[in-house]
């Protein structure tokens, strides 16, 4: 099967080129004379289609993508394994590498909002580093261990977007929400060191099976 985005670089190229140019040329400039935006109900709406992208996948990982199974089987790739099944995975990744691009759309929600501060190295880095790893996976090494990655991920994405959804709706919750902002943020810290471990360790077994 032929899978939209796969079949070169130039359109990832393409996608996280013009991201870096809108968000630190183009939308800075077409904010300078302007206020800030509110987009209060666009980011509900974004941060509940997270909501519902994330679980979806974390859904179809536990059902089909066999994350646990994965672990013990970690050295065993895709084309090994029976095709319906990893036709399922593939599938799976898939969906994870455009969900990762749509996530880009949240750097341009702050530059928007004239949120400067959250436009930092460490944000912009973390979603291009992201789609980097889910295309270059896919396309290089599609191992059935990013079930694991994909699970972990996206269940921490449904907290994280649950918590940002509740935030939006005035200072009274935003109040009750405070002292679980620094689990969040700790369990976000967390889950990327372990998904780059999981994403190098992927990536050495490509290699020595090269």
């Amino acid at each position: 099967m032929e899978w939209l985005l796969l079949s070169s670089p130039m359109p990832i190229i393409f996608i996280l080129l013009a991201y870096l140019y809108v968000v630190y040329f183009i939308g800075p400039q077409f904010m300078e004379n302007r206020k800030p935006y509110s987009l209060k109900r666009f980011i509900q709406c974004y941060n509940l289609f997270q909501i519902g992208a994330n679980f979806w996948l974390v859904f179809n990982v536990m059902t089909d993508g066999r994350p646990f199974t994965a672990v013990w089987r970690y050295c065993e790739s895709l084309d090994k394994i029976c095709s319906r099944n990893s036709e399922k995975q593939l599938e799976i990744i898939w969906w994870t590498l455009l969900l990762k691009i749509i996530d880009l759309i949240e750097t341009i929600i702050f530059v928007l909002r004239k949120k400067d501060r959250q436009v930092s190295f460490l944000h912009t880095y973390h979603h291009i580093s992201t789609v980097i790893y889910a295309w270059t996976t896919l396309r290089y090494s599609p191992h059935s261990f990013l079930m694991t990655i994909i699970a972990l991920n996206c269940s921490i994405h449904v907290i994280m977007y649950s918590y940002y959804c509740l935030s939006t709706f005035g200072s009274n919750m935003q109040r009750i929400l405070l002292p679980f902002k620094k689990w969040i943020t700790l369990i976000q810290m967390v889950s990327s060191e372990f998904n780059l471990s999981i994403y190098l360790l992927i990536l050495n077994i490509a290699f020595i099976k090269t």
